[in-house]
């Protein structure tokens, strides 16, 4: 895969160790951090005496400018003075042609540890830097941490994460005021979910409403231990032996099949959002990322009643957990010439202080202190009007299911491998495994064949 990016970061990468770092093999430190040992030892000793060179790093995200001058810019620039913080835009699957292209070289990239970046050999190890300021590891979501250091080099921690995803059972209490029927509770499981989905779904005072939205990805799989449908070692499909999918499609093939409950098109049961269908006041309940923010701002707009209540469990052997998913994470890059400012910038977003602020605001820590999690959407302008009674512990304090390592080529050979259309048109379960497995075991030959 991406066997030009891999030669270009190679050579640019040769070049920078030739040019800035010709004396750099004295210490294995000194390797890691690109800089000489006498270089290394006048900029230790600057900083202890609080003087810091100006530098400028280059950050990659995938949002605009304004959303990144907000989380990023503003805050890091307010915390050093030295650094300032620049923004390239980009998808991390379009960085050749949206970034290399144009002779930009990020030093940070919001992202996941992903196998391309890997294979480009673009993510700095960050355990030098971590064992330098005394980093505590121990202070970030567990379940995360865990799948980037399954994910990394061996040996390596190529990423830190960064901002967790939120997920909730949302409901609306008056369409079950409307239909008599009692609000949903924490700790329901799905299939308790799906029997209170029927007795509020259907037409009432001339008005359709439905009962269950499941979201447009499989956030339920996501919520248990094993939802590899690719084995991570010998890359072979395995979607006909993984008994969580299956159950999962029954479960999606029930939702679908209450009257009145389904899309008119698959595109609509790709696409269409349960925030949306929410924001509309016809939708009793959305299994999905919980979007606290966009619910305020429908109950503004127009008077949503909402609230939250925990995502719905497995039940039975598959466990008790939350869904769980990398989310956005931090990592730096083997071609940035100020390592040591990057993993300050990351040490600083990873820290208390700027955890505590965007918790404030919304965003789930990825920091564990309880404090932090617990101020979750308290800054909000809206906190004491809509939000202070609202179950936003049900968003916070669930935990997150183990994440799996994943083969580095699953999302090559699970392209064009859906299940949804099956879904949609009443396809046997078991025909629908076996159509997936099929595609994705031609997938995997052309795949494994080039590499």
């Amino acid at each position: 895969m991406r066997k030009n990016g891999f030669i270009l970061l190679s050579i640019l990468f040769s070049l920078f160790l030739i040019v800035g770092c010709s004396s750099s093999k004295g210490s294995n430190e000194s390797a890691a951090t690109g800089q000489s040992p006498k270089s290394e030892q006048g900029q230790k000793q600057k900083e202890e005496e609080g003087e810091f060179e100006p530098v400028t790093l280059l950050m990659m995200t995938h949002w605009n400018d304004e959303q990144f001058a907000t989380y990023f810019k503003e805050p890091v620039e307010a915390k050093f003075d030295h650094i300032t913080l620049e923004h390239v835009q980009s998808r991390w699957d379009e960085i050749e042609e949206n970034v290399f292209a144009k002779k930009l070289y990020p030093d940070l990239i919001m992202t996941s540890v992903s196998a391309e970046y890997l294979e480009m050999d673009l993510l700095l190890d960050l355990t030098p830097y971590i064992e330098e300021t005394n980093f505590d590891l121990d202070r970030l979501e567990p379940s995360i941490l865990n799948y980037l250091k399954e994910q990394s080099n061996e040996g390596e921690l190529n990423g830190l994460p960064l901002i967790r995803p939120e997920y909730a059972l949302v409901y609306n209490p008056d369409i079950f005021d409307l239909f008599g029927v009692d609000y949903p509770t924490d700790d329901m499981t799905w299939d308790e979910v799906i029997e209170l989905a029927r007795e509020v779904t259907g037409e009432m005072g001339g008005v359709h409403y439905r009962g269950l939205h499941p979201g447009n990805f499989d956030f339920m799989m996501r919520q248990t231990e094993t939802p590899k449908l690719v084995d991570p070692d010998t890359h072979e499909p395995i979607i006909d032996k993984n008994e969580a999918f299956k159950i999962y499609l029954q479960r999606l093939e029930e939702i679908y099949a209450i009257p009145g409950n389904s899309f008119d098109s698959v595109e609509d049961m790709k696409d269409v959002r349960g925030v949306d269908l929410m924001r509309q006041g016809q939708l009793a309940m959305a299994a999905d990322r919980a979007f606290a923010g966009a619910y305020v701002g429908a109950a503004v707009e127009n008077g949503l009643n909402f609230d939250f209540v925990t995502y719905p469990r497995w039940g039975g052997e598959f466990g008790d957990y939350g869904p769980n998913e990398p989310g956005n994470g931090i990592v730096a890059t083997t071609t940035s010439e100020h390592p040591r400012e990057a993993f300050r910038v990351i040490e600083y977003l990873l820290s208390d202080e700027y955890q505590m602020i965007k918790s404030e605001n919304g965003d789930l820590p990825s920091v564990v202190t309880p404090e932090v999690r617990e101020a979750f959407m308290k800054g909000h302008e809206h906190y004491e009007d809509i939000l202070k009674d609202k179950n936003l512990a049900a968003i916070t304090d669930v935990e997150a299911a183990p994440l799996p390592r994943i083969s580095q080529y699953e999302s090559e050979i699970m392209e064009e491998v859906d299940y949804r259309e099956g879904i949609f048109e009443g396809k046997d379960i078991n025909t629908i495994i076996r159509e997936m497995q099929d595609k994705a075991e031609g997938n995997a030959k052309s795949v494994l064949s080039k590499n």
